[in-house]
């Protein structure tokens, strides 16, 4: 078949995937790349290598019959929604993502997988003693430590619904990606602790090595009830904790104090029992400013770059690499330079 060296002819196409102009050229290829490059036949066939890479897409396929997509390596996947949202198949950016980040890690981390208890209540313990408390801080280290990278994305194409958060396996080892964005930490910590649970509860058995929740507030099947058990286990030490708070509570600084006072004596993050507070009283506002009376310069994601900081070498792939992998993750500030 011949090939039409039209670089327009690649949006139209990538956009029926779900894959926008504007992120093929701001996340996809790299910040040297413009228009001018595709227009010779080196220049089109070195953008469609970048794109292909990017996307996990197979290379040959792609140039010879651009009106299908290929994806490499069997990327399954199953959608977790609430009722009222389906995300199409035909997209193909949730399989790429999963697909692109898994031959990045294998590539730039070299700490291999060590197997994991069982049992939430085990991983708490190993915790604690260690840390002598689980917060996000914490439940990061022991991750990365047993071979888990924990990655914040918040860069999508635009008609892709984000997703809470989503784990992967497959390469032989788990990795979390969280997109929620939200400053406080015990958002991301629940998200974060809601897919180690998937994994251990045995849901990432082919054939679907991806599990994408797009919503986990929406409890949808019993996957998800087993994965909220979980996290709850990990995070307070018990599937259904009781966690005593009057619900005429109207005042965040009252919720403050009560709130402060039940984290020291059950050794449970505040943030977990604020927003634990929330979910049960539906007080949502109250316990966000709540959240902000705990820790007013709450950044839960620099938190998560901080650990890709100082767990990844980016000695070991190429810049080209180097650079997606920040621009994917929206990497930004000190320790940059020298990754790229």
């Amino acid at each position: 078949m011949k090939v039409d060296f039209n670089i327009n002819s690649i949006y139209y196409t990538l956009k029926k995937f779900g894959i926008d102009k504007n992120f093929i050229k701001d996340i996809l290829l790299p910040d040297w790349w413009d228009d001018e490059i595709a227009k010779t036949k080196a220049g089109y066939l070195q953008t469609i290598d970048i794109i292909s890479k990017n996307l996990g897409i197979d290379l040959a396929s792609f140039l010879t019959n651009p009106d299908t997509i290929s994806l490499k390596g069997n990327a399954l996947i199953k959608f977790k929604t609430a009722k009222n949202i389906s995300i199409s198949d035909n997209l193909i950016w949730p399989k790429s993502l999963a697909i692109r980040i898994s031959e990045l890690i294998e590539e730039v981390y070299p700490i291999q997988f060590k197997s994991l208890p069982k049992n939430a209540l085990e991983i708490r313990d190993q915790i604690v003693e260690n840390s002598q408390k689980l917060n996000l801080d914490t439940l990061l280290d022991y991750l990365w430590d047993i071979g888990i990278p924990v990655l914040h994305i918040s860069e999508f194409p635009k008609d892709v619904k984000k997703m809470d958060g989503m784990i992967i396996n497959l390469t032989n080892r788990p990795i979390i990606i969280v997109s929620k964005n939200r400053k406080h930490d015990a958002w991301l910590l629940f998200i974060i602790a809601h897919e180690l649970g998937h994994f251990i509860k045995g849901h990432l058995t082919k054939p679907d090595n991806i599990i994408y929740d797009a919503d986990i507030e929406y409890e949808q099947d019993k996957e998800e009830k087993e994965a909220n058990e979980f996290a709850l286990e990990l995070l307070t030490g018990s599937r259904s904790p009781k966690i005593s708070i009057s619900g005429s509570i109207d005042n965040s600084f009252k919720l403050f104090n009560v709130v402060s006072v039940i984290a020291k004596k059950m050794n449970i993050d505040p943030g977990v029992i604020t927003l634990n507070f929330a979910y049960v009283t539906k007080k949502w506002a109250l316990a966000e400013q709540t959240l902000k009376n705990l820790n007013p310069k709450a950044d839960a994601v620099s938190k998560i770059h901080d650990k890709i900081r100082k767990n990844l070498n980016f000695n070991n792939t190429t810049k080209e690499n180097t650079d997606f992998f920040i621009r994917i993750i929206s990497l930004s500030g000190e320790g940059v330079a020298s990754l790229s």
